[in-house]
């Protein structure tokens, strides 16, 4: 079921318009305008005020809407205000919902409602504009024509139905002049720029589209409406070798991203010398999602384009993906093929200067300040070249998509910070793009936030849990309680995990080829997954625990955990990360990662380290998330920051999924 923030006809809101002109009020009643707030503090959880641009689009974009539609005489048409869209926090500001009056189906009106007088595109970039904020957003009307790609991508009762939905963007306080090179790209039925010159185009584009003939239950039947699954990022190479099919809609600054990489690639090809893109957001915010759609649309147009991690789980995982169903005598070369297109860090060392138009580095943050490793010559480590450098010179524009907050060994340096001083010690140019959207826990970006100050990652205080409709967050006493409760779920149809911090030694399988039950608590046990370059029957190899249904039967850890997601993930927090003092503090001491065991580890580094596995860990989950902590401590101070326990009833879940 989808969420939005307010419901009404047109009619009973014109009656609110009218009743405060008479008054001499605003153009909506302060009454009105503060159940608005008052229900968006309530949908988003955490009692967040919204911004004054939301509530000023409130007051005086929302009248415009109505008395266009009051003045067709589609006062019965349904108003949804702040309709969210499936499985993300982006919201379209109004969505329009009544019966088309030519094949009398449902039809729906998005709607964005923007207040600037003025604007302009940025002279390179034909996506990017400034509307007066402090960054460059998306071109408004690309971002309501992939708003309604989206719904009907995700929206059952809208797919196949091109027609059911149209987009506009009205700004009703700028004149055609004001906004002139908005109009550059091209219009489409899914978004079109209204501007106050063009008002009555646009009444007739909601005459065109709506039927004088009640809303209520269209808007209802798309509120319902089942939501198909979104893809995982193994799906993208199925039936998609050479790019022709699209299985993310981008949104917003992913949109954004992808096109800024597009148009980079024209330029550099056009004799413009090597750009680099820097794409930043936290967990859930589609990073994967816009490397590997970028990677899809680079191969169709025919350009040298690899895809390069840190993380062998995630690049095996792509390589199983691509050969899998491959036609018969297809496998061998196309598992070649895969070999090529998607590769590690460490290996661009040994390609030449710009072989390859396109690097696109998901993961980021796992750069390495070197390719130093124990295959390199003894010659070649006197001062090697950072790792960061070899992919830069490899390509004519290198891609790095990364999160500040994910770097998980001591020598892995990639942030924003640390690429943009490498690009301009090169005297490159470079763009550096945040991504602010959420397309993980049901689009609770409030969870996110919440496991960010959890942990106090980068200096944040916890705070307690508040149920946000979206994300579901539970404790449990004991891991027996985390593992029943996970088996009824996988038993209900949904993915399933238990992961834990690195508390545990990680054996090698037993001479019969065995796993060793590694991980143990008060008479619990079960064994981590298979150890990287070993092999047991009937287990999924250490790169495949994610996407094999084997791995439900055993813990993973953080190094094939990452990048991954799971509709309900069971998180072990183990003695190396406790409760003292309202925070949670490391333990070095109770670490058994090789990596940061040395003595010569910096303090710093192990605690970066640790607290940023336990923020990958906790934000795998799609649906909700089970909390056990080892220490007694640390649950006590869990249950306060947690109400609800895998004990109590789980609220019946806010959207009807589809699995693909």
């Amino acid at each position: 079921m989808s969420s939005y923030l307010y419901r009404e006809s047109a009619a009973a809101l014109a009656k609110e318009i009218e009743r405060s002109s008479a008054q001499e009020l605003r153009p909506l009643t302060r009454t009105l305008i503060e159940e608005y707030k008052r229900q968006h503090k309530k949908k988003h959880g955490q009692e967040k005020e919204p911004g004054d641009s939301l509530v000023e689009a409130w007051d005086n974009s929302l009248p415009v809407v109505i008395n266009a539609l009051t003045g067709r005489g589609l006062g019965e048409v349904e108003v949804l205000i702040e309709f969210g869209l499936p499985h993300t926090d982006a919201e379209a500001d109004v969505v329009l919902a009544g019966v088309h009056p030519g094949s009398g189906q449902p039809s729906y009106v998005l709607v964005e409602l923007k207040q600037q007088r003025e604007a302009r595109v940025h002279p390179e970039r034909s996506v990017a504009v400034d509307l007066g904020y402090d960054k460059w957003k998306l071109h408004p009307v690309r971002q309501v024509q992939q708003y309604c790609r989206y719904l009907l991508q995700y929206k059952a009762s809208l797919r196949g139905d091109q027609h059911a939905v149209a987009g506009a963007v009205l700004m009703h306080n700028a004149h055609d002049a004001d906004v002139a090179e908005l109009f550059r790209l091209p219009a489409t039925d899914h978004g079109r720029l209204y501007t106050r010159d063009r008002l009555e185009p646009f009444r007739k584009l909601l005459g065109a589209r709506l039927a004088p003939r009640p809303g209520g239950e269209v808007a209802q039947f798309l509120i319902d409406s089942a939501e198909y699954a979104q893809p995982k990022i193994t799906d993208v190479n199925h039936g998609s070798r050479v790019g022709e099919k699209e299985l993310f809609v981008l949104l917003d600054e992913q949109e954004l991203a992808c096109q800024d990489v597009l148009e980079a690639i024209e330029r550099v090809r056009s004799g413009g010398t090597k750009e680099i893109i820097i794409v930043r957001g936290g967990p859930g915010s589609g990073k994967s999602a816009i490397a590997l759609e970028l990677r899809r649309a680079l191969a169709y147009r025919g350009w040298d384009v690899r895809h390069a991690s840190g993380a062998k789980a995630l690049t095996e995982s792509l390589r199983v993906s691509y050969a899998q169903d491959a036609p018969r005598g297809k496998k061998t070369a196309l598992k070649k093929e895969a070999t090529r297109l998607f590769t590690y860090f460490n290996q661009f060392k040994e390609m030449g200067p710009d072989s390859c138009d396109v690097v696109i580095c998901d993961e980021a943050h796992r750069i390495r300040r070197h390719s130093v490793d124990r295959y390199t010559r003894k010659e070649e480590r006197q001062n090697p070249e950072p790792q960061a450098d070899e992919i830069i010179a490899a390509a004519r524009v290198p891609v790095f998509l990364l999160d500040d907050w994910q770097s998980l060994r001591p020598e892995e340096v990639g942030t924003a910070d640390y690429l943009i001083q490498r690009a301009q010690e090169l005297g490159l140019r470079h763009t550096l793009i945040d991504l602010g959207g959420m397309f993980r826990a049901q689009g609770s970006g409030y969870y996110r936030d919440w496991v960010t100050n959890l942990l106090s990652v980068g200096d944040r205080t916890p705070q307690a849990w508040k149920t946000d409709g979206r994300m579901q967050v539970l404790t449990a006493e004991t891991p027996q309680e985390m593992e029943d409760f996970l088996q009824a779920r996988r038993l209900e149809g949904a993915s399933t995990r238990m992961v834990a911090g690195f508390c545990w030694p990680w054996s090698k399988p037993t001479e019969a080829g065995e796993l060793v039950a590694d991980v143990t608590i008060d008479g619990w046990e079960r064994p981590w997954n298979v150890k990287p370059g070993q092999a047991v029957p009937d287990a999924p190899a250490a790169e495949l625990w994610a996407i094999d249904l084997r791995g439900a039967g055993q813990i993973g850890c953080v190094y094939t955990a990452q990048t991954f997601e799971f509709d309900w993930v069971g998180v072990i927090i183990g003695p190396d990360c406790v409760w003292e003092d309202g925070r949670f503090v490391i333990r070095r001491e109770a670490t058994c990662d090789p990596e940061l065991k040395p003595r010569k580890v910096a303090d710093a580094d192990v605690e970066r380290c640790v607290r940023n596995a336990y923020h990958v860990l906790l934000t795998r989950a799609v649906m909700g998330v089970v909390i056990y902590s080892t220490d007694e401590t640390t649950r006590d101070a869990l249950r306060s920051h947690v109400i609800d326990t895998v004990m109590h009833p789980i609220p019946k879940p806010m959207r009807k999924i589809v699995k693909r």
